[in-house]
């Protein structure tokens, strides 16, 4: 059976968002390290809303033009997405190893399934096996390193659930926005939220770290590639794939670091952390074959 171009398209744009996401946090930790974790987001976001500022006033008209429920779904799923998952990333960041915030972040899809199993009341076995597997791997990696888990990594955890909450949600609207509006509408909201806290880093004398050239890659890496471009590819990802496929790519981003850490940079992986990797791989073929039998039509 011929793969739909939708299907296609829709899995290149989310592999496109893999490769970028894989390496996002070790360009931005050394950035967050050096200017604080608000003037490295107020930064960030400036320079990610910058090439979507010519389609504000589109974007913003498309919106007012959807009903009101698909309005407040949306505008709900970007301030998740944008301003509280991105805010606890980077304060996690700015005090737990980046490796492990990488991958506990990717408990994100096993969670999205189970929101919409729930919201569904779809319960099947295999349904549940698949991010049960999912989750378990993520964890064993990410416990496998070697400073403990504490509360950083309860913190991120919680953040991957607030990130399952805003993608399941930005799959839901009936009517839908393009990615674009989107994504312009996430950066705007991003950048306003975090002005209070940029604000109040200016006001302590002696607080204000000037950029270097390091710092420079971070914040271009966050606000360009890991802002504006991911997150286009991101919805739109999600608006041809739904929430949930899109979000299961997303196992691949600790599964791919840990991959160029071994080739290319001589790392090692311990027992656990393959053992990890093998039931997130487990996980993706469980959830791959639950799909599948969801689409078979039953006899009557």
């Amino acid at each position: 059976m011929a793969i739909p171009r939708t299907d296609l398209r829709g899995a290149a744009a989310a592999l496109a968002v893999v490769v970028i996401w894989a390496a996002s946090f070790s360009f931005a930790r050394q950035a967050i390290e050096h200017l604080g974790p608000w003037m490295f987001r107020f930064y960030s976001g400036s320079l990610g809303l910058l090439p979507l500022l010519g389609g504000l006033a589109a974007s913003l008209a498309e919106l007012r033009r959807l009903d009101r429920r698909s309005r407040w779904q949306i505008l709900v799923a970007v301030t998740v997405n944008g301003s509280l998952v991105a805010t606890m990333n980077i304060v996690a960041l700015s005090w737990f190893p980046a490796s492990t915030v990488l991958a506990l972040i990717y408990t994100m899809p096993a969670f999205t399934s189970l929101i919409d199993a729930a919201h569904s009341r779809r319960w099947t076995l295999l349904g549940a096996a698949a991010p049960a597997a999912a989750l378990a791997g993520v964890l064993l990696f990410a416990g496998a390193s070697a400073t403990p888990l504490g509360a950083g990594g309860l913190l991120v955890v919680a953040n991957a659930l607030a990130w399952a909450f805003g993608t399941w949600l930005a799959g839901q609207p009936t009517q839908r926005l393009p990615a674009r509006s989107m994504v312009t509408l996430q950066m705007l909201l991003a950048l306003l939220t975090s002005l209070p806290m940029a604000g109040w880093v200016l006001l302590q004398p002696g607080a204000l770290a000037q950029p270097g050239a390091a710092d420079l890659l971070g914040i271009g890496w966050a606000g360009l590639l890991n802002g504006s471009v991911v997150f286009g590819l991101w919805y739109y990802a999600i608006n041809l794939l739904g929430a949930v496929r899109a979000s299961w790519f997303t196992l691949l981003v600790p599964v791919l670091g840990s991959a160029v850490a071994v080739l290319f940079f001589a790392e090692t992986l311990a027992t656990w952390q393959r053992i990890g990797i093998g039931l997130v791989s487990v996980g993706i073929a469980l959830h791959s074959l639950s799909r599948r039998r969801q689409q078979v039509p039953r006899a009557l």
